[in-house]
């Protein structure tokens, strides 16, 4: 591949990182106007949360084998399609169900670009991968960051939910005009890996346990980013903008921990850092929920230790298959999606019986599964290597 070619890639992944931050993690600080708007149940917020996540696992789960048969290129060109027709229908959504719809199409043209950006990372960053991968993912912060924070501010100021989603077509249309420019190298057919049954990889204990423990992580993270604000508005009694405020800050601490954690993860060792990482984050989430108000904070601060996580757990599971890695990636994505689109649907339904402290109180758990599973998971890896 050439050097040039080679490079725009790269910029183009973390452009789609970027726009998936942000279309993401606007939903979080909009759910509440949602809910008003709709007149709905948190559990009915749950639901519409689980079925755009169901559409990011038909997407991972498909866009493996639609990458081997029509390349990354076309597969990133119709994830961009469904992005837009989802953001239209977001946009113009007169009742619960069409809104659910969009929803489902916008989590399924994500997840084709999230699909699209995953099987490139592993063939255009050929050096320092820990750091690449985080830096990749770091742009996924920024997009996290600027979107809650633009949606609350633009929220202060009347605009309705709905007109806040048509914003998005801005970093939308800017990343697919530089998609557009881009060369792809006949990656699937000078690159052909050995292949692998799905039976095989189904079997395989440490599929399983990558499985579960991203799953579990990503549940924490996504839950954070989708309840965090109710959480606050809800529980603590904060007002709309102050509540995007706390969820910027988290994205903003995550997104500079994605900037320099990838050196930490290189320096310490990738499952030690992940380990020391995870049971910081579970201190401040503890300390945030437990602790007096002017506490808070303390949650938005951990998110330096959500950080790393995930991209340096992708690494090592791209280091520990050496055959079958595209079909494989697909699996944990779809497995991990999954774990994620129940545990998120069970915080919305905790709200209802409970309240919004109980729900946001589920990601401690959560995250205890996730040291739990890297623990099994670091055995597992050990035994490999002796």
């Amino acid at each position: 591949m050439e050097s040039r070619t080679r490079k725009m890639l790269i910029v183009l992944t973390f452009g789609l990182m970027l726009v998936q931050g942000c279309i993401d993690n606007i939903r979080g600080v909009l759910i509440p106007s949602i809910k008003e708007a709709f007149m709905v149940s948190y559990t009915s917020i749950a639901t519409m949360i689980l079925v755009s996540t169901f559409g990011y696992i038909m997407a991972t789960f498909t866009g493996g084998m639609m990458t081997d048969r029509v390349g990354q290129k076309k597969v990133i060109l119709i994830g961009f399609a469904f992005v837009l027709a989802a953001i239209f229908g977001i946009s113009t959504a007169g009742v619960y169900y069409l809104f659910v719809l969009a929803m489902f199409v916008l989590g399924y043209g994500i997840g084709l670009l999230t699909i699209g950006a995953s099987t490139l990372a592993p063939i255009i960053f050929v050096k320092n991968q820990g750091v690449m991968m985080n830096l990749m993912h770091f742009f996924y912060g920024i997009g996290a960051t600027i979107g809650p924070r633009f949606a609350g501010g633009l929220l202060n100021t009347g605009v309705t939910w709905q007109n806040i989603y048509r914003y998005g077509l801005i970093p939308v249309g800017a990343v697919l005009i530089y998609f557009l420019l881009c060369k792809f190298p006949k990656i699937e057919e000078s690159e052909k890996e050995e292949k692998i049954s799905l039976l095989e990889i189904l079997k395989n204990r440490r599929v399983i346990l990558f499985s579960l423990l991203l799953g579990f992580y990503v549940a924490s993270e996504v839950g954070l980013a989708n309840w965090f604000a109710t959480y606050l508005q809800h529980a603590k009694g904060m007002t709309e903008l102050s509540s995007a405020s706390y969820l910027s800050i988290f994205f903003m601490i995550f997104t500079v921990g994605r900037l320099v954690g990838g050196f930490i993860a290189e320096k310490l060792g990738y499952m030690r850092s992940v380990f020391l990482f995870v049971s910081l984050a579970l201190v401040c989430l503890i300390i945030g929920v437990f602790g007096d108000q002017n506490l808070t904070i303390v949650i938005s601060i951990g998110g330096f230790f959500f950080s790393i996580v995930y991209p340096t757990m992708m690494v090592v599971l791209i280091k520990s298959f050496k055959k079958g890695l595209n079909s494989i990636l697909g699996v944990v994505m779809t497995a991990s999606s999954g774990i994620n689109m129940m545990a998120n649907w069970v915080i919305g339904r905790v709200n209802d019986v409970f309240n919004e402290a109980v729900g946001f109180s589920m990601i401690i758990l959560f995250l205890i599964m996730v040291l739990l599973f890297l623990i099994l998971l670091n055995r597992e890896l050990s035994h490999q290597s002796e």
